[in-house]
């Protein structure tokens, strides 16, 4: 029978590492344990941000905003450099992750956190700022020229229960001797009111709970003395609390979003018109919609689905706030402009397909964008 020999040093190196991972009493963990959990949790961390930094790559948005040229899919950005810088120093620590290196490891990480948390910082008041932008317009008129148009309190006034309105809807008439006292497309006014109003109040629940959220990140460390610093634990917890005001604002974008679209639900016509036109007889000229930089026949286009319908797509948003729909469905907004508005990856283009600053028509391949 063959005896397997094993050296001293191998013995002694499994030994170690084993004590290494072993969890211990008392909650204590290794430098190697606390490596591992951090990096893990880091990781995570990094897949939620990346959105958030190339939606809004630079401040102040949208002013600082250019699309990109050249064939860049983003544009570059205060908040890119930063994250590609924490994208770096996470890097770092990684490699010495796997080397064993565990305390280097660690030092990179906690140094990655306290970036990440800086980052976060300033992320989140841009998103309440822009948020409660976006609902405020959601409530006035979009149009302030047009005078079919109206805010959430003229739909309250106009179309309540013991409205005139109201009252003329359920009233019969003596067709065709008497006229209609309203135009037929106010009855969605009415139709829709209580969804609206509904929005508009889960909308600002949500903005209420972000605020919130923020306000207890900045104050996690409020209990520590001069002599004290913050430590990994509670950095983390104002990370969570970052993320989660976060979250709750994208959420209050999502009822401004069905507030537009229970609004103004004739504004995406053009979709459904064979044509390509947009509706006949509005305030604004009957025309051909344009999408970022990209204007077709949108029937034509095979990523408009109206019952499944991408954000990038939606004509009863304002252009500014299409991207901001998108970030709430984690979406890269210009990425996603590329495959189904720009049509990159899509090398049979429809006749109609028109582009500024490129090749036109339905020989545009995918390597002539």
């Amino acid at each position: 029978m063959k005896i397997l020999r094993i050296r001293p040093l191998t013995l002694l190196l499994t030994a170690a590492l084993s004590v290494m991972f072993l969890p211990h009493p008392g909650g204590a963990y290794s430098v190697a344990e606390k490596a591992q959990i951090k990096r893990i949790e880091l990781v995570k961390y990094l897949r939620h941000v990346k959105p958030l930094v190339y939606n809004f790559p630079c401040m102040p948005f949208p002013e600082c905003y250019k699309v990109p040229e050249g064939g860049a899919k983003f544009q570059e950005g205060e908040r890119v450099d930063l994250f590609k810088e924490i994208k770096r120093v996470y890097q770092e620590g990684t490699i010495y992750y796997f080397e064993g290196n565990y305390l280097n490891a660690y030092n990179r990480f906690l140094d990655t956190q306290v970036r990440i948390e800086r980052l976060l910082e300033g992320m989140s008041q841009f998103y309440l700022d822009r948020t409660e932008q976006m609902l405020r317009d959601s409530v006035e008129k979009k149009n302030p020229n047009d005078p079919d148009d109206m805010s959430v309190v003229d739909i309250q006034v106009e179309y309540g229960p013991q409205s005139r309105k109201r009252i003329d809807f359920g009233n019969d008439r003596d067709a065709p001797l008497t006229q209609r006292r309203y135009a037929a497309k106010e009855a969605h006014w009415a139709y829709n009111k209580y969804r609206i109003e509904k929005n508009v109040e889960k909308g600002y629940e949500h903005l209420g709970l972000a605020k919130k959220a923020r306000q207890r990140a900045l104050m996690v460390d409020r209990n520590l003395t001069k002599n004290q610093k913050i430590t990994p634990a509670q950095r983390k917890k104002r990370i969570e609390f970052y993320l989660g005001s976060i979250r709750m604002a994208q959420l209050a974008k999502v009822n401004a979003a069905f507030i537009y679209q229970l609004k103004y639900p004739f504004d995406n016509y053009a979709l459904h018109n064979v044509h390509g036109f947009s509706e006949k007889g509005g305030f604004e000229e009957r025309t051909v919609p344009k999408l970022e930089d990209v204007q077709m026949n949108w029937t034509e286009n095979p990523y408009v689905l109206p019952k499944k319908l991408h954000p990038a797509f939606d004509l009863s948003l304002p252009a500014e706030y299409r991207r901001d729909t998108s970030d709430a469905q984690g979406m890269l907004y210009e990425e996603e402009v590329d495959i189904v508005v720009r049509m990159r990856y899509y090398d049979d283009k429809p006749e109609s397909f028109k582009q500024e600053g490129g090749d036109n028509g339905a020989n545009n391949g995918a390597g002539n964008n």
